[in-house]
């Protein structure tokens, strides 16, 4: 249970952070493009909202595989290279869908921006930050994936702005180039910490961890906590917008709701990635998964534009504190060895959750004419992981006491 793999924290590592922020800003900022997408393609096509759905769902998918490939790959050839891969390819995805109007090759186009360009960005920058960081990885990370809460809400609102001024296609186009000239120049500072400079240390062999609990008891648990969590929370992600204009709502003040959410998602973030600082990753992740449990139903129960606002910031604050916490407890179940492919591992199996939960939204729409069950279902979803995370700590409390009067005797 001794924990041996304390890092020596560098300046330099605030430089990886603000990196790592750019990149999930920009990087899930265009994840969700495809739900400001969704009225203008209803519109000029007729597609029904599943079926747009699904181009969010094969992103999640091609996200949560590719996390898996490039998480390993940066363990093997550093971060830099996979994430200029993850943005150049972000950037072009992002300029091709301007050009097209069959929703089949939409499809794809969404699956490459996803498995090759967000995977490219997300998994490698947050376990380099892991690497950088031991005490401070909580507040480090929650900076970074604060950055996606920000993109998360500014870019479709800006994206939304220019849909309406210039039309869906020249807006896409404009999003591509603008991530091209973004990316490409910051990328230059990511770098490997010095303890990967120092080739055969015992960091670098060891399969201790901060829990002190086997990675391969723990994150498989983690995995599937993930699976439901992001259930609960992609159906106010993909769907709060088309929901807000059901109500009445002109498309920029239905998008306005989605700032708001991002905005409060960006102070959850820092509040608990500092809390895990404090309290542990798994128990900052099981407050924060209780939070989003009791505030995903009630979006479907009001059509007052207050209290629309009012769930949004405190859904923004809960959720964005799950993902946040849930990389975190990656991080610190894993040995140093492997940190890429823990992120990877756990970040696939929650964009796993995010495919099903924006899908299953959309269907349940389509199929009822309004969200209650598709909102229904996110709710009992955040339960399944509630009960999930709470007995993992039970686990590790037990873990822990059993060690302790094993020192002892």
């Amino acid at each position: 249970m001794v924990n041996s793999q304390e890092i020596e924290e560098k300046p330099y590592g605030w430089v990886i952070v603000a990196v790592a922020t750019v990149c999930l800003t920009v990087g899930f900022g265009a994840n969700l493009t495809i739900s400001i997408l969704m009225e203008p393609f209803q519109a000029e096509f007729g597609w029904s909202r599943a079926s747009i759905s699904m181009a969010y769902t094969l992103l999640a998918l091609g996200a949560g595989a590719g996390g898996i490939i490039w998480g390993a790959a940066s363990d093997k050839y550093g971060a830099q290279k996979i994430a200029f891969l993850g943005a150049i390819v972000l950037s072009s995805m992002l300029i091709l869908v301007s050009f097209q109007s069959d929703l089949q090759i939409i499809y794809l186009l969404y699956f490459f921006m996803g498995g090759i360009g967000f995977a490219c960005l997300f998994t490698p920058v947050l376990a380099l930050i892991g690497l950088w960081f031991d005490k401070r990885k909580g507040i480090a990370i929650g900076i970074a994936t604060a950055g996606g809460a920000l993109g998360q809400g500014v870019i479709p609102y800006v994206q939304r702005v220019m849909i309406s001024e210039l039309g869906w296609r020249e807006a896409m186009f404009n999003l591509g180039v603008s991530y091209f000239v973004i990316l490409l120049p910051i990328l230059f500072l990511l770098k490997p910490p010095p303890v990967l400079n120092q080739a055969g240390g015992a960091l670098l062999k060891s399969n201790d961890n901060s829990w002190g609990i086997s990675h391969n008891v723990t994150l498989p648990w983690l995995a599937i906590a993930g699976i439901f969590c992001c259930i609960c929370m992609a159906a106010p992600l993909m769907h709060l917008v088309p929901l807000a204009m059901d109500t009445g709502l002109d498309p920029e003040t239905a998008t306005s709701l989605l700032v708001a959410l991002m905005i409060s998602g960006v102070v959850g973030r820092l509040f608990f990635g500092a809390s895990a600082d404090r309290l542990g990753g798994l128990k900052a992740y099981f407050i924060a998964s209780i939070g989003q449990t009791l505030m995903v139903f009630w979006f479907t129960q009001t059509t007052s534009l207050v209290s629309l606002y009012g769930l949004s910031i405190l859904f923004g604050f809960f959720f964005s504190g799950v993902m946040t916490c849930l990389l975190i407890c990656a991080r610190e179940a894993a040995p140093i060895r492997i940190t890429g492919f823990a992120v990877a591992i756990v970040g696939a199996t929650g964009w796993i959750g995010m495919g099903v939960g924006g899908y299953q939204s959309g269907l349940f729409y389509d199929l009822t004419g309004d969200y209650v069950v598709s909102y229904g279902n996110a709710a009992l979803a955040g339960i399944i992981n509630v009960l999930i995370v709470g007995a993992l700590v039970w686990y590790r409390g037990q873990s822990v006491r059993k060690f302790q009067v094993l020192q002892a005797d």
